[in-house]
Formats: structure tokens, sequence, C-alpha cells
């Protein structure tokens, strides 16, 4: 008997184990981000939509504030609120077409815009 518990343990210890999760999410892997832009209102919607079953988290730098402002362009007293997207949900937020970049834009009309919120799993080891 304690022959074969011994061989049991052997085997399991040299079957394949499942590889660890990914340290990053991985954009149209664990998440999506659309951009809709509104002509009329000069600014577009930005959707950010999981689809892991892990929380993801996006520091309050690289996500629109209240206001539809970006990064560099925020208000000092914006806040630093880390926003959190639960498993499957969506963040949904606003951007002023005045907070595209140059390069993103013709003349006044937003041409296309690629925006890249950096996601992290929650809990990675970075500040919440």
């Amino acid at each position: 008997m304690r022959t074969l518990i011994l061989a049991a343990l052997a085997l399991a210890a040299c079957s394949p184990s499942a590889p660890p999760p990914p340290a990053t999410p991985t954009r149209n892997v664990d998440f999506r981000v659309t951009t809709t832009a509104s002509t009329a209102d000069r600014r577009f919607l930005v959707e950010f939509r999981s689809l892991t079953d892990r929380d993801l988290c996006i520091s309050a730098n690289n996500w629109p504030t209240v206001e539809g402002e970006l990064g560099v362009k925020r208000s000092a007293d914006a806040g630093d609120q880390v926003h959190r997207v639960g498993g499957r949900d969506t963040l949904a937020a606003f951007v002023r077409f005045d907070q595209v970049p140059p390069e993103s834009r013709t003349g006044e009309a937003v041409r296309a815009v690629d925006f890249n919120p950096e996601p992290f799993f929650c809990g990675s080891g970075l500040t919440q």
C-alpha cells in the first residue's frame, strides 16, 4: 500500500500544472475598450468592458474624470480614486474632444481614438 501511495505522489509531482494567470490583463482577451464619437456633444463615450471573472482596476490618471478630462489635462482636484470593474462588468465615461491629442484630430473633428486605460488585476500589488 505504501508503495502505491508513493507512486501516486511521484506521478502527481510530475504532472503538468495549470499555467499561472497572466500578470497583466490582455486587451480583447481580458477586457475590451470601445469609443463612440458624438460630434453634437463634442465628446466621445468610452466603454471599458471586462471579459474576465477577475476584478480589474484602472488608476484615476488613466480614466476620464466626471468632467471628461484625461491624464495630465486633469484638474488638480480630480482625485486619485482607483476605478474597480467587477468581473464581466462595464465602466463607462465620456471624454471631451478638447482632451484628445492633436495627432488624433483633423481640425476640430476627432478622427480616431485608441483609448488604452492600462488596467491591472485588482490586488496585483499596486496601490489601490
